[in-house]
């Protein structure tokens, strides 16, 4: 499997124990093309003078939310987490 594929799954997997992070991937896998767009450079101008970990931790995060759909790819992760967990109760 992808690097990429693992941490779109592990940002699904956050997901369904952090309503934050689920908000925000649902916000994101909302936007229109020119949402994304003017989202994405809002975020590359909030994060170009941070340096802190968690800055750098939360810029890689919505860098790959905003890339290639996997905002939407990433809810199609926590569908299946969310669909498997309720058939093994």
């Amino acid at each position: 499997m992808s690097e990429r594929l693992e941490e779109l799954k592990i940002i699904a997997q956050t997901c369904t124990n952090d309503e934050r992070i689920y908000e925000i991937v649902s916000s994101v896998a909302q936007m229109s093309d020119d949402e994304l767009s003017q989202f994405r450079t809002k975020v590359i101008s909030y994060f170009m003078t941070k340096n802190s970990p968690e800055d750098k931790e939360a810029y890689r995060f919505y860098r790959i939310l905003l890339e290639d759909q996997n905002a939407k790819k990433v809810l199609e992760f926590y569908e299946e987490i969310k669909n498997n967990s309720n058939n093994s109760i």
